[in-house]
């Protein structure tokens, strides 16, 4: 599936981190709360700049970006 970040800009991501993206999406986040896999899945995406996220003290804090919107599987030009 692809996720739009900007008007020209799409970015590829799995069935899973969608299930991912999807069950953190209503509120922002600490990598402390999450497992290893899932703080890496989590830094990959912000990555992407399907996550925004914060630097704290001795954690980064993530939250949604809420200027993405999901397209449906669409070819690479």
């Amino acid at each position: 599936m692809f996720i739009q970040i900007a008007p020209r800009a799409k970015v590829y991501v799995t069935d899973t981190d969608v299930e991912f993206i999807r069950a953190h999406a209503l509120e922002s986040f600490r990598s402390d709360q999450l497992s290893m896999e899932d703080a890496d899945r989590a830094k990959r995406l912000a990555d992407k700049a399907v996550f925004v996220r914060k630097k704290l003290d001795t954690h980064m804090q993530y939250a949604l970006n809420r200027k993405i919107k999901f397209v449906a599987n669409d070819r690479k030009k």
